[in-house]
């Protein structure tokens, strides 16, 4: 079966448990999805992918039925992705091991916590998990890909529990990612900025939000990317119309239209850096495609 989407992103919950730096703060209401609301989305999107990415903005894991939504996530046969502050995989350790519908595991190590034991309950977890399930240690970057000195620090912790060698972190500075073990990876990747309208727009560049990918905000709100943290580009609800009708509308029909010319449509989107990294591919494909 072909999917329209590769990924589409559901927000269960706005809640985190923790207030990091690098993470904007949200002006909207604080809640989670109730799983009946899910269980209607999931139905919804079906159709359309077979991926989820369970987050937006929040912490997955804080959620007080998350492991109903992952059964929920079991029995419609869904692939779904979780990205986590890893803070709470400790509590949460059962879930992990018993839902078969989670592949992939992204934890951002530079969250601001400070449990000591913060790395000995990770790894715990993480040695225990099943074969199937890939985990990614995600690392922030200063610019032009370079690890910072807290990065080094956390990687110096991962090194020793790997037993890894030298030649491993130097690889892993040439490197945007490095396998350290079967299932388990290091990812680095620059710190972004959340996109705000603001009056520097550049209204030229591409993107894939909308095209390859949707975000769900966890009142149904159904935004182009999981850029969207604040629902400014609002396509539709999703307890209130179906995902067809909302792929038929015509701020959805202009956005991508507009992209499709190198255009930047939305004032958001024009403000938005990240777009930046896609305009030299789209060209090329483009360019190989006349």
């Amino acid at each position: 079966m072909k999917y329209r989407f590769k990924r589409i992103y559901i927000e269960i919950t706005n809640r985190c448990n923790l207030s990091c730096s690098f993470c904007s703060r949200s002006r909207r209401q604080k809640e989670e999805m109730d799983p009946v609301t899910f269980e209607k989305i999931i139905q919804e999107i079906r159709p359309y992918t077979n991926n989820i990415y369970l987050h937006v903005k929040g912490e997955p894991l804080y959620h007080s039925k998350f492991d109903h939504i992952l059964s929920i996530c079991d029995r419609y046969q869904m692939r779904v992705n979780i990205t986590t502050n890893g803070t709470l995989l400790k509590k949460q350790e059962q879930v992990f091991l018993i839902h078969p519908s989670i592949t992939h595991l992204n934890i951002s190590l530079h969250a601001e916590q400070h449990d000591p034991n913060y790395f000995n309950n990770l790894f715990s977890v993480v040695d225990r998990l099943p074969s199937h399930m890939t985990v990614i240690y995600r690392l922030w970057t200063l610019s032009q890909n370079k690890l910072s000195p807290r990065g080094r620090e956390i990687f110096e912790v991962l090194k020793e529990h790997y037993h890894l060698d030298h030649d491993v972190m130097t690889l892993l500075l040439e490197t945007k990612n490095i396998k350290i073990k079967d299932g388990i990876y290091v990812d680095k990747e620059n710190q972004f900025e959340w996109p705000e309208v603001s009056k520097c727009t550049i209204k030229n560049g591409y993107c894939y939000g909308g095209k390859t990918h949707l975000a769900i905000l966890v009142d149904g709100t159904v935004v182009p990317c999981c850029l969207d943290g604040e629902g400014i580009m609002a396509l539709g609800n999703l307890k209130e119309m179906s995902l067809q009708e909302i792929l038929h509308t015509k701020r959805y029909r202009n956005l991508i239209e507009g992209f499709q010319n190198h255009v930047a449509v939305e004032p958001l989107c024009q403000s938005c850096t990240y777009k930046n990294r896609f305009l030299k591919t789209k060209r090329t494909i483009d360019d190989t495609n006349r």
